[in-house]
């Protein structure tokens, strides 16, 4: 049966009631589903739980703890804590919120971590590319002014104080972008808000990135799929988790093809054009925000980047359309193309 249910906040909550299911101990379950757009994607939950109105709340607060993080997050708002990190930085150091210090201060040791490939100091590359914008390039790019832009992208030119929770940019014209770890960290943050209000067994996506907790009804394990990236009717893989995130990058979902050649919004910080060694490039890993950097690690560097990959399930589908995984994936892997 189908339930609609409206909050009395900002947006309204479709809850989808798949049907009455009893598991051994007879105790009623209902799973429910609800949607909502938020960070440029669109974000949806899946829980199963006894209590309507439980789900109901904690996927509201869990919307709500999304939002939030947007607020303080996003580029493309001149009212985020960031945008006015990224107007102010150069100028004189910016006291930040123990949030966004953390954030940022994580992102410098992944950069550290895997050599410069991820940096968040991508900013003015995101900028000339446009395709976290409503106008990403249509000409060939130009590959001076490219040049000129990789100047300002250098993670090691960030300074932070942990004293007082301070940043400062030691060059004019940086530009810090978190479109590359703040969505993961949104879903963390969303996992721990479901939790937290009593709901165990749920997922959530947003854009492609997923995490699964617990289990459907009767201990089935979530089924998860891994888009092809070639074919939007149709999956590359399917996988059971549980209590895990399935994170994916792909040149799929923001992407310009220019005389035939084909320019998405995963950029490689050394040269400062989109990677061009895969479609698409999926990790298991427990935590989505150190997920969606790995993923985006694979995604460059390809099978090339197995030391960053010791303990880590993947599968890659590099750019001849060739799939690659690893061992470690195989207890996870239903179907693959």
């Amino acid at each position: 049966m189908l339930i609609i249910l409206e909050t009395a906040v900002t947006f309204l909550l479709l809850f989808f009631i798949a049907g009455e299911t009893h598991a051994q101990d007879s105790i009623p379950v209902f799973e429910m589903s609800a949607k909502k757009y938020l960070m440029g994607t669109e974000f949806e939950i899946t829980a199963v739980h006894p209590s309507v109105d439980t789900c109901k709340r904690a996927m509201y607060l869990a919307f709500r703890e999304i939002e939030r993080i947007e607020k303080v997050t996003s580029n493309y708002k001149d009212s985020t804590e960031i945008s006015y990190v990224n107007r102010n930085a150069f100028l004189s150091p910016v006291k930040m919120s123990p949030e966004l210090f953390g954030i940022i201060e994580r992102s410098i040791k992944y950069s550290v971590m895997f050599d410069g490939f991820f940096d968040i100091t991508v900013g003015p590359l995101t900028d000339y590319w446009g395709f976290n914008s409503e106008h990403p390039l249509e000409t060939e790019p130009d590959s001076s002014k490219i040049k000129s832009l990789l100047g300002f992208v250098n993670y090691k030119l960030v300074a932070l104080n942990t004293v007082d929770s301070t940043i400062r940019f030691l060059k004019h014209g940086m530009k810090i972008d978190l479109g590359g770890i703040a969505k993961g960290y949104a879903l963390d943050r969303a996992v721990d808000v479901l939790r937290k209000s009593g709901v165990n067994n749920f997922l959530i996506s947003g854009g492609g990135d997923i995490y699964a907790s617990g289990h459907k009804p009767n201990d089935v394990k979530w089924t998860v799929g891994v888009k092809d990236p070639r074919d939007n009717e149709n999956l590359a893989a399917k996988l059971e988790v549980e209590n895990t995130g399935v994170i994916t990058s792909g040149d799929y979902e923001r992407y310009r093809i220019i005389n035939g050649i084909r320019y998405h919004h995963i950029f490689n910080p050394k040269n400062g054009f989109p990677a061009n060694l895969s479609q698409s490039a999926s990790v298991i890993y427990n935590e989505c925000e150190k997920g969606v950097v790995l993923s985006k690690i694979l995604f460059i560097l390809r099978e090339d980047s197995n030391d960053y990959f010791d303990g880590i399930p993947y599968y890659l589908i590099n750019q001849k359309g060739n799939v690659i995984y690893n061992t470690l994936l195989k207890p996870y892997l239903v179907i693959s193309k």
